[in-house]
């Protein structure tokens, strides 16, 4: 039986979906095979505020809050304050996908993976 992997996603990787015109959520089962998604509460409550913002920014997280449903993608609850710190936690057992540049150094740091969007429309894995 194949073994998935997981993947929790960031803000910015999501609001890459309309940005970028890519479904993050194929191009990384194309990458990985089989993956389970995750996005923290935290990432949740990031894009319900960007989806006040103006209307290129509201599109992006609106784009992203649809696709997250669409693609069943599972919420998790964590102690953490902020996203970035959800993250963190997370990437011992769970790739994370992000452009943040301070993130995904960190995530390296612990020995962890990295999904990234390179070119603004491939994904590759560090």
């Amino acid at each position: 039986m194949e073994q998935s992997s997981k993947v929790a996603f960031d803000t910015n990787m999501l609001l890459n979906i309309a940005r970028f015109n890519i479904d993050v959520f194929e191009e990384t089962g194309k990458l990985l095979g089989k993956a389970e998604f995750v996005v923290p509460r935290q990432v949740i409550q990031e894009l319900d505020k960007l989806s006040h913002n103006g209307p290129k920014t509201r599109k992006e997280a609106n784009v992203a809050k649809i696709l997250i449903e669409k693609r069943h993608v599972k919420i998790v609850e964590n102690a953490e304050k902020g996203a970035d710190e959800a993250l963190r936690k997370m990437a011992p057992e769970t790739i994370i996908a992000t452009n943040d540049k301070e993130l995904k150094n960190s995530v390296k740091k612990l020995n962890g993976k990295v999904l990234y969007l390179r070119q603004k429309k491939k994904l590759e894995i560090c």
